[in-house]
């Protein structure tokens, strides 16, 4: 809690798109690149054994990171497809909840059983549970409210929601959550043609090579030291290279991004930010370590 507020007081550049989407009061992808508290919270917590535990994996790395802090107007129903350079079927989404959920708003619903629907494009983001085999699973919906320290577990293609307070202000409360996704055991570099948020480091990979290296690192069996260093030497972050990447693969992700904008309100303007790894991180502040709870 100590790392997050540091964080939100000190926002990073790249945070800055994100928040103006309104969404968030605070979001930012990838920090555990930029600060290294929340990359040793991955390193050494045990988040890291839960996911391989529940991944039957020998292998866990860190495809995407996102820190997000009282999400304003909630999400609506959708899947999780920026994750990454990562199929869908060597992945597992996670959050990692630093405060209580309200008793009226909050809680994460999910659509029992939704990950193996037909009826979803992997391309869409907002979907409409009223169509194809949707609205029959549509009837049995699970909602979570978890508690400071718990660890919430899924699959990418479940279909969830999000409400945020009907003022869309969370006014004094916080609900700060460090969520993401990881890639399970030995899995191919898939991002090639994709508008990938998660995907701006500066690598030459194609389409089948082995997805790790720094930009991807281990954080089960366990860390691995050079990839801790490459970090530390700031060569983890996301470069001009990747970001002309990403606008070069818009286009061909037309249909991701316009299902994208059904969620997005952009009415709030950015705060001010840094162009810095994190002071917290360097001095050795850390999250408390989070076991999740069935």
């Amino acid at each position: 809690r100590t790392v997050t507020k540091w964080q939100v007081d000190h926002p990073h550049m790249w945070a800055s798109p994100g928040v103006a989407s309104g969404l968030y009061d605070y979001i930012q992808r990838n920090v555990w690149s930029t600060n290294g508290a929340y990359a040793r919270f991955m390193y050494h917590s045990p988040v890291a054994s839960c996911l391989a535990q529940l991944g039957e994996t020998t292998e866990v790395r860190i495809a995407t990171d996102l820190l997000m802090v009282n999400p304003n107007k909630g999400f609506k129903w959708h899947q999780d497809n920026q994750n990454g350079p990562v199929t869908f079927d060597k992945a597992l989404r996670f959050w990692v909840t630093l405060d209580d959920t309200p008793f009226d708003h909050g809680a994460p619903v999910y659509i029992k059983g939704s990950h193996e629907n037909t009826c979803v494009p992997e391309s869409a983001v907002f979907v409409d549970i009223s169509t194809g085999e949707l609205a029959q699973l549509a009837t049995n919906l699970l909602e979570f409210r978890p508690k400071a320290g718990d660890l919430l577990v899924w699959h990418p293609r479940t279909i969830h929601k999000i409400d945020g307070p009907s003022t869309q202000d969370w006014g004094t409360r916080l609900r700060r959550v460090l969520g993401g996704t990881v890639i399970l055991g030995d899995a191919p570099y898939m991002g090639e043609g994709k508008a990938l948020f998660s995907d701006l480091g500066r690598h030459a990979l194609q389409n089948g090579d082995p997805l790790k290296g720094p930009l991807f690192p281990r954080i089960y069996p366990s860390s691995v030291k050079e990839e801790r260093l490459a970090r530390e030497r700031g060569e983890c972050t996301r470069t001009w290279e990747g970001v002309l990447r990403l606008m070069s693969n818009m286009a061909a992700s037309a249909q991701q991004m316009a299902s994208f904008t059904n969620v997005l309100n952009v009415d709030k303007k950015p705060p001010a930010v840094e162009d810095s790894d994190s002071q917290a991180g360097r001095a050795g502040a850390q999250p408390q370590p989070a076991v999740g709870r069935k």
